[in-house]
């Protein structure tokens, strides 16, 4: 419940100063870092996933959150960074 709390705050602050929120987490705790940001964020806030960049594998896709929830993304034990916002900034 902190996590999620503390999520909330930081999108909040985010969307206040009109600045991305930028994490990284231990690999193995992507998925769950993952699903905690799904059930956290405003459905319509724009989630980043950069995975693997900068290797043959690399992935990096951002859409609103109620997307994400649509699709099954496997990030456990590949380095990631997650990224939300509000909207795209011009």
């Amino acid at each position: 419940m902190k996590k999620k709390a503390a999520i909330k705050r930081l999108e909040k602050h985010s969307f206040e100063h009109q600045q991305a929120q930028v994490f990284i987490e231990t690999p193995y705790r992507n998925n769950k870092f993952l699903d905690q940001l799904l059930s956290g964020l405003n459905p319509n806030t724009q989630l980043c996933i950069a995975c693997n960049i900068s290797t043959s594998e690399e992935f990096i896709k951002t859409l609103p959150v109620k997307e994400w929830l649509k699709q099954k993304v496997d990030l456990h034990k590949k380095p990631t960074i997650f990224i939300f916002q509000k909207e795209h900034f011009n």
